[in-house]
């Protein structure tokens, strides 16, 4: 053993001494929660877990503050104290003995080093071609890591300026959290996420500091950096792997293989980091589980995230938090803190607001130019492109957002000068268009920007109304910077009601290889009657390896009641050996002869590790009476990640004997996958048999898991759902306990922080209750903080009222916002005014690019498809006309 070793190992052995003094000679009069909060840590299992001699306490002055407490108890009992005693209650010996072990730790490193030089040279020249490869931490700018600089608050201060940092709750918890992953054995995935300008990335930057000093550091800039640190192994022990806005390497086309890999490299032994810094609504969208008809293509992404030890940054301080600042004595924070609205410091630090004051304040030419270009970089941004934006793309978007005069005195150098007022830095901090850094890690890449993050969020409310012009979409088409990107903006423009624009950018996305690209596409010519080209498009990405497309033609010739040609189908669909897909076809079970078909393509896609398909086995069992074995079932899917499993489990043990710990524990874990369904709805069940756990579930489930539900989030419909259901057990609880009024206080509440959900339904309520002034008024209050869902019962109002033109408006700026129900209820509308032509041709042709009902669009192949959509666009009116 090295002397590091031997004193390593006495000084844990003289904790465990400490240990049985607390318990055996004080009779654990002290509790650990008592001696946690005399260290300042937030968990009393680290307590334990250091006078267990389980881990050592990396701040010296920790220990001191336990060992004071326990010497303090021990002369109240004993009053003179036992040599022995004396000896173990010894600061000052603590003290020395930790500096000792300290010492010898480092210098074993320094010796290790030393002892490897050569090995360590080989490993460099292996090594010397990656471009992201580690470096000792110390040698990181927080700049090159992505930590924004901050307003100076300071005359005449330049540079790069960080103010005082001021630790949190969160902070609190995530250092704990590394403390713990540098005392063990074993790779580990920590998760920091919050909303634009939270502070998310200094966060991380400063526990990283503080807890792992002597540790290196890589931060790979893309996807295809990582996945060449991971295929060369180049992430030894003591490495932390800095992914911040990991979505960035999880979203795309090698997003897959990205979250696959740190998978795999997770199961190493460590001790190993992975840091990784996301926005709410990107993890929302990697952990969203798809309907059962859908693709799946976060599948990895949502198994990675799963694994992660979760730290939220709030975007506000809280009183408390903002009362501690105020004992700051930096200038910027002391700025920041008097100029922050609801306590947002860290967006002010970051000059948000402030870039948006100099975006909106850029009026006649040449800034708006300027503007024109920045607007484009957001429409791109919120309508589904990447982070990395060609210049290509803003030159020919920005046309979109400039009038006749401005563009016809535009010079030929007005790109340029756009760029330059768009690179401008403001308050010397950050500019609305940013250099997108060289995969190497050193200068820029020429021909693509990147947005401000505080622009990206303040886009996505500001703009959440308006759909872009036919030059923005054209731009798409030509110079989007990827397949995922086009086919993002393809749905959008699906969304939207553009569907000639989104048939022109699924072509492209398919051309440029997205497989899936074809599959959308058929969905939009069969949903537009053409169904032959429907059918070729669905092959042609099954060609191309979408292996869901098949799956979704046999579904249509189900619905078409052609059960032979879908029959035609399976072989063609098992021999592409996915497991969704053949999950898929056990689903379709009119396609099959016998049951025995069902469960061989089941299990074999439950043995491929498609957790669902173990549900749907369960399921199976469960309606032919085995409940044993449906319950083992679900448990297995439960435990490979199934959140469905969980929520059949929790329901069959509710259905079963009642057995509220059961389903509290199923519902839990469902929560645990990302799965907050399960938690609302069970919390409604168990609150009749236990009502405080079933009100503890349902504050849970209201809270979405702590993800805001202010208007800068637009959640799913099921996750609204789960938080109205979840308050409303709430608010009936308030009633009972509090009396009348109290369970409306609490939803208007809600309202009043951001659940911009919330307050639709109140408006909703008062409608119904007869309150038709104070529904409007909610409901304008909604819409003015960007959620669409309002702007579409908001325009029946004005319908019922009379005011249809008012009604006509709103259902226009739904469709414009993604809500695709909306363009239905406007050809109602104008169905309904006697203008059948047009609401036909919006009902099948949807809207152009400009916001006009669409002529017919010419898709490819030969033949008049003008006069098939007219005959469509009849089909259509008959429907109308029958609702």
């Amino acid at each position: 053993m090295t002397n590091a070793g031997a004193e390593e190992a006495a000084f844990f052995a003289r904790l465990r001494r400490l240990g049985e003094l607390r318990r055996a000679e004080l009779g654990e009069r002290v509790s650990l929660a008592v001696l946690a909060r005399a260290a300042g840590v937030r968990s009393r299992e680290t307590v334990r877990e250091w006078l267990s001699g389980g881990r050592m306490p990396q701040d010296p002055e920790q220990l001191l503050c336990v060992v004071a407490v326990l010497r303090a108890e021990a002369v109240r009992l004993r009053g003179e104290l036992p040599d022995e005693w004396r000896a173990l209650l010894d600061a000052e010996e603590w003290r020395r003995l930790h500096a000792d072990l300290a010492g010898a730790r480092g210098r074993a490193t320094g010796a290790a080093v030393r002892g490897g030089l050569a090995a360590r040279a080989l490993e460099e020249r292996r090594l010397a071609e990656l471009p992201d490869r580690p470096r000792p931490l110390g040698e990181w700018h927080p700049r090159a890591l992505g930590v924004h600089p901050s307003i100076s608050g300071a005359s005449g201060e330049t540079g790069f300026v960080l103010p005082e940092y001021v630790p949190r709750e969160h902070d609190r918890r995530l250092r704990e959290s590394l403390e713990r992953i540098a005392a063990g054995p074993d790779a580990a995935f920590v998760l920091v996420r919050g909303e634009s300008c939270t502070g998310k990335t200094r966060t991380a930057y400063e526990a990283v500091r503080a807890c792992l000093p002597e540790w290196e550091l890589a931060f790979p800039k893309d996807p295809d950096s990582l996945l060449k640190l991971l295929e060369a192994d180049a992430l030894g022990p003591r490495t932390v792997l800095w992914l911040d806005e990991g979505q960035d390497c999880l979203l795309g086309e090698r997003g897959a293989s990205a979250a696959a890999g740190l998978r795999r490299l997770l199961e190493r032994p460590g001790p190993l980091l992975v840091l990784m810094t996301m926005w709410h609504q990107h993890h929302r969208t990697l952990t969203a589980r798809p309907d059962a008809q859908a693709r799946d293509p976060h599948a990895q992404a949502r198994a990675l995230l799963g694994q992660a030890t979760d730290v939220r940054v709030p975007v506000a301080f809280s009183r408390e938090e903002r009362d501690q600042v105020r004992a700051i004595g930096d200038r910027a924070v002391a700025t920041a803190r008097m100029t922050s609205r609801e306590g947002a410091l860290t967006q002010t630090l970051a000059a948000g607001p402030e870039l948006v004051a100099f975006y909106e304040s850029a009026d006649g030419a040449p800034d708006c130019y300027g503007q024109a270009v920045i607007t484009a970089a957001m429409d791109a941004r919120r309508l589904g492109h990447g982070p990395e934006l060609p210049d290509a793309l803003l030159e020919s978007a920005a046309p979109a957002y400039l009038g006749e005069a401005v563009r016809a005195d535009a010079g030929a150098d007005w790109f340029a000068n756009a760029l330059r007022h768009a690179r401008t830095k403001v308050m010397g901090v950050v500019a609305p268009l940013g250099d997108v850094v060289a995969a190497g890690g050193m200068g820029a890449r020429p021909g693509v920007r990147r947005l401000a993050d505080y622009l990206d969020h303040h886009g996505r409310t500001a703009r959440s109304y308006v759909c872009p012009g036919a030059p923005f979409w054209a731009a798409a088409e030509r110079f989007a910077g990827s397949a995922s990107d086009l086919l993002q903006l393809a749905n959008s423009a699906h969304f939207r009601g553009r569907f000639a624009v989104a048939d022109a950018l699924y072509a492209r996305a398919a051309e440029r290889g997205d497989a899936s690209a074809w599959t959308e596409r058929a969905y939009l010519r069969r949903d537009r009657g053409c169904r032959e080209e429907a059918v070729e498009f669905c092959w042609k990405g099954h060609a191309a390896g979408d292996a869901d497309a098949l799956n979704s033609l046999a579904h249509w010739y189900l619905e078409d009641e052609e059960p032979e040609a879908a029959r035609r189908l399976v072989p063609e669909i098992e021999a592409t050996g996915h497991p969704r897909a053949l999950l898929s076809l056990a689903e379709e079970e009119q396609l099959h002869d016998s049951d025995a078909e069902v469960e061989r393509l089941a299990r074999i896609a439950a043995e491929l590790g498609w957790a669902q398909a173990l549900t749907f086995l369960g399921r199976r069992r469960l309606l032919g009476g085995d409940h044993g074995a449906a319950e083992d079932l679900f448990r297995r899917a439960m435990a490979d990640g199934d959140p469905g499993g969980a929520f059949e489990l929790a329901r069959l043990r509710w259905t079963s004997d009642k057995d509220v710990p059961g389903v509290v524990a199923a519902a839990r874990r469902a929560a645990e996958l990302g799965d907050y369904f399960t938690l609302g709805i069970m919390a409604q069940l168990v609150i009749g048999s236990d009502p405080a756990e079933g009100l503890r579930m349902a504050r849970e489930a209201a809270d979405l898991g702590g993800i805001s539900a202010s208007h800068t989030v637009r959640l799913s419909d099921w996750e609204n759902t789960v938080r109205q259901q979840s308050l409303a057990v709430l608010a009936d609880h308030a009633e009972a306990t509090d009396g009348p009024g109290a369970g409306e206080a609490l939803l208007l509440t809600a309202a009043e922080e951001g659940d911009l959900h919330v307050l639709a339904w109140l408006a909703l309520r008062a409608w119904d209750s007869g309150d038709h002034a104070g529904a409007v008024t909610r409901y304008e209050r909604a819409t003015a903080g960007g959620y669409a869902p309002a702007l579409v019962s908001l325009a029946h109002l004005r319908k019922a009222t009379g005011d249809v033109a008012e009604a006509e408006r709103l259902f226009r700026r739904a469709v414009d916002a993604g809500e695709l129900s909306a363009l239905y209820t406007l050809a109602h509308l104008w169905e309904e005014a006697g203008d059948p032509e047009r609401a036909g041709r919006l009902s099948f042709h949807g809207l152009d690019p400009d916001g006009e009902p669409a002529q017919p669009w010419l898709p490819d192949g030969d033949r008049d498809f003008a006069a098939l959509g007219a005959d469509a666009a009849e089909g259509w009116l008959k429907v109308l006309r029958a609702d």
